[in-house]
């Protein structure tokens, strides 16, 4: 057999539905993300980041490292945005599987979706881990796959692909629940499925998510003790070992259902990018799938077998649990919304609520009004998403080039002070003041995040001297913390006017200080821990 009839074989065992999906996928990604894979657009994160090796151990994401290979640890746009819609597309395509989406149309729509939801921008923002982090949704989606075939050997491969995922980053632990949660609905909805069968599989995949988590946090304690680590404070990680706050479970829940709610339906609401348009659209998902849901149990007599309804009901009313899961993980912070790519799984049972009412011939009777319906909302969205990504975008954009133009006049300003030589040490104290670079745009609310800053994309004084080292090439060293410490308490420092004023930028005791604020604030040990990271 010829290499093209090998490929023409492999070819045809993949699904038209699967191909629709990842092609899909990736034309749609490409089409949203465009600007953010033709641009570099540094956030406070990125700017140290230029080339990085990615340890993160010390933040639980043992596996980063050797996930961020893939791209030589090397922030490269075109590179990087190509290769994380390929894995993006991969996990559409086993999605689309996963959820028996034989529609091309609406696997198609569901490969769009997972490419242009909001998240995913805000995923590119932080480009040197974009295709890792799309590993690692891969990894999630492909663990769901293989635990649902039921075979005790791709159990077992689910479980490590789970762990691998989580040990890229925690937060994709929300997909395979979601998913999960997914396949339960469509197996209650599904004649050929038994209660039993039913049953059988909601265990199965409930024991392959603890088991995930259980060799995911087995693998991080091996890390952490081979290397003499402890896990960083990032998201109040380290209050894990202190135990877990079970009297305050009821709050925590209650406050997921609050947050999933509000990032859909609160217009402005905290870590969300829901505008009017959004809402509207929300609400019209909720219409088309619950009349899908509700012609689907008429058609087939489904309602008549009870376990049916009252199981998919359930997997629905878990389903904003599971994808807001890192709020019960984690329950020292709020998850922000690079944390939420799990949302996404609200559009997808939509999709998945109108393919089984399409699978009986939603173009006869009733639902005749359906397809069209479907297809006109997933275009609206695909619209809304495009705005929104691009709105991050420009936003994140013109605090760049704020910042840009801020610090190249302040180095300016240095190298025109009187006895400044290259290779000076020079102090700059303080961080950029907000209010003169805030951009006084107000549609920017809409996506307004530490990960989409309105103002500098340097908000602390560190990362003044990684955007002069590492993105305006000028070589500069940051002084110890002493030495900031000591020129902070100096009474010529004291004594000197804030920047851009006449005399905050001054030579003192042989070096050149810049004045940006009153006080040096000193680095936590969050930061220390942070820039001493292997």
């Amino acid at each position: 057999m010829t290499i093209d009839q090998r490929g023409a074989g492999l070819w045809r065992r993949i699904a038209p539905a699967q191909r629709t999906a990842f092609f899909s996928c990736l034309i749609t990604g490409l089409l949203v993300h465009l600007y953010a894979f033709t641009n570099l657009i540094p956030n406070s994160d990125g700017l140290s980041r230029v080339h990085d090796l990615q340890q993160m151990t010390i933040s639980g994401r043992w596996f980063l490292h050797y996930a961020s290979a893939l791209n030589s640890y090397t922030q490269m746009p075109a590179a990087i945005g190509l290769l994380s819609l390929l894995l993006l597309g991969t996990a559409a395509a086993l999605t689309v599987s996963l959820l028996r989406l034989d529609s091309r149309v609406l696997a198609g729509l569901a490969g769009a979706v997972m490419a242009a939801f909001p998240v995913m921008g805000y995923t590119f923002l932080y480009l040197f881990t974009s295709s890792a982090y799309c590993l690692a949704i891969l990894l999630a989606v492909l663990s769901v796959w293989l635990a649902r075939r039921g075979t005790l050997l791709s159990w077992a491969a689910g479980v490590v692909a789970l762990a691998l995922s989580m040990g890229t980053y925690q937060a994709y632990v929300t997909v395979a629940i979601s998913l999960s949660l997914l396949a339960v609905f469509r197996a209650a909805l599904d004649p050929e499925f038994t209660f039993q069968s039913t049953l059988r599989l909601g265990l199965r995949l409930m024991a392959y998510l603890a088991a995930g988590a259980l060799l995911y946090y087995g693998v991080l304690l091996l890390f952490l003790q081979f290397k003499g680590l402890e896990l960083l404070s990032y998201l109040g990680m380290d209050a894990a070992s202190s135990g877990y706050p079970f009297g305050q479970l009821p709050r925590l829940i209650l406050d997921s259902y609050k947050q999933v709610v509000s990032f859909f339906f609160l217009p402005g609401s905290a870590n969300g990018f829901a505008d009017l348009w959004m809402v509207i659209l929300d609400l019209a998902a909720l219409a088309l799938g619950g009349a899908c849901f509700l012609l689907h149990l008429g058609k087939k007599g489904l309602y008549r077998d009870r376990w049916r309804p009252l199981t998919a009901l359930s997997m629905v009313a878990l389903l904003p649990l599971g994808m807001d899961f890192g709020q019960i993980l984690s329950p020292w912070s709020v998850p922000t919304p690079l944390m939420k790519y799990a949302f996404v799984s609200v559009y997808l049972l939509v999709l998945l609520a109108v393919g089984l009412l399409d699978s009986q011939g939603a173009s006869a009777g009733l639902g005749a009004w359906v397809p069209p319906a479907a297809v006109l909302w997933g275009v609206l969205l695909l619209v809304f998403c495009l705005n929104t990504n691009n709105l991050l975008y420009t936003a994140s954009a013109q605090a760049h080039r704020a910042t840009e133009s801020y610090l190249t006049r302040l180095f300016a300003r240095v190298e025109a002070c009187p006895g400044y030589e290259p290779g000076m040490e020079v102090a700059i104290v303080g961080a950029i003041p907000e209010d003169q670079l805030t951009a006084q745009i107000d549609i920017y609310d809409q996506v307004d995040h530490y990960s989409v800053p309105r103002d500098t994309v340097a908000p602390l004084n560190k990362h003044i001297y990684y955007y002069l080292n590492d993105w305006l090439n000028i070589p500069v060293a940051e002084p110890d913390e002493d030495t900031m410490i000591a020129v902070a308490a100096s009474p010529e420092f004291q004594s000197m006017p804030l920047y851009p004023a006449q005399g905050s930028v001054q030579m003192v005791d042989g070096r050149v200080v810049v004045k940006l604020q009153e006080e040096y604030t000193p680095k936590s040990d969050f930061e220390i821990a942070y820039e001493n990271r292997r």
